[in-house]
């Protein structure tokens, strides 16, 4: 993805690398988090945005040599010295500059969105581990059918058509991306589905489905699935082609 405009100043971003295209879609969801956040900055006409694809199997040399990072990478470029650059890999780091240098549209969330979202992607590891037949699997099913309706019941109380708001903010970047690899992963390792009941938890994601920021950088469900190889109980894998098998698809509709 490219948006230079040299009338305000340019960012880009190093993502790793989607494994089906060698796109800028990333599979990790914390490149797409900042992806989400720049996009939208981008939209606001506050910043330029060049999205990098980087291959961390082979990373290029300039990359290694310029960052010696993994991905996500930001680099804020000076507006009137191009030469002038701040980089930053910590995701606090990262929010602060973003804020500091692009406070026109406010993207701060509450801290109780934050809160209520915390624990959902930190519950469906140890689910996505467990063995079937697992006394354990069923304990960690419903500690993450848990934070569906902690979430679920947040939204039903505020309202408001995001986490922190009518308008998306750093929490939206951060869980919509946790939530996808949820939904597309969890379904196909453990057939998982995000119960139906939660009909504000869908209408939320079915909202941020329909914005540019999460289509342009959504991965594709393939390589999502390639993300948590290695990472599930082996006799999770699905019985369905594998993940490079298969026609490449994008799941954006509820």
């Amino acid at each position: 993805m490219d948006s230079i405009n040299p009338h305000v100043p340019s960012v880009a971003l190093f993502v790793t690398r989607s494994e089906i295209d060698f796109s800028h879609r990333s599979p990790s969801p914390i490149c797409q988090r900042w992806f989400m956040v720049l996009y939208l900055k981008s939209e606001a006409k506050e910043l330029a945005l060049t999205v990098y694809p980087v291959n961390m199997k082979n990373p290029e040399q300039e990359f290694k040599k310029a960052y010696n990072s993994n991905p996500p990478v930001v680099v804020f470029h000076e507006t009137n010295d191009k030469s002038s650059q701040v980089v930053l890999t910590d995701n606090r780091d990262i929010e602060a500059e973003i804020s500091k240098r692009f406070p026109v549209m406010n993207m701060n969330s509450l801290k109780e969105a934050e809160d209520v979202c915390s624990n959902v992607y930190i519950k469906f590891h140890p689910y996505l581990k467990s063995q079937a037949g697992d006394p354990q699997e069923q304990f960690k099913l419903r500690s993450l059918l848990t934070e569906f309706k902690r979430i679920n019941d947040y939204l039903e109380e505020t309202g408001t058509k995001f986490l922190s708001g009518n308008e998306m903010t750093f929490v939206d970047c951060d869980v919509m991306p946790k939530l996808q690899h949820i939904r597309i992963a969890g379904n196909y390792y453990k057939n998982l589905d995000i119960p139906r009941e939660l009909n504000a938890l869908w209408t939320y994601m079915e909202r941020c489905y329909q914005t540019k920021a999460f289509q342009e950088s959504c991965p594709f469900d393939q390589d999502i699935l390639m993300h948590y190889e290695g990472k599930v109980a082996p006799n999770q894998k699905s019985v369905g082609k594998a993940p490079t098998l298969q026609q490449p698809t994008m799941t954006l509709t509820i």
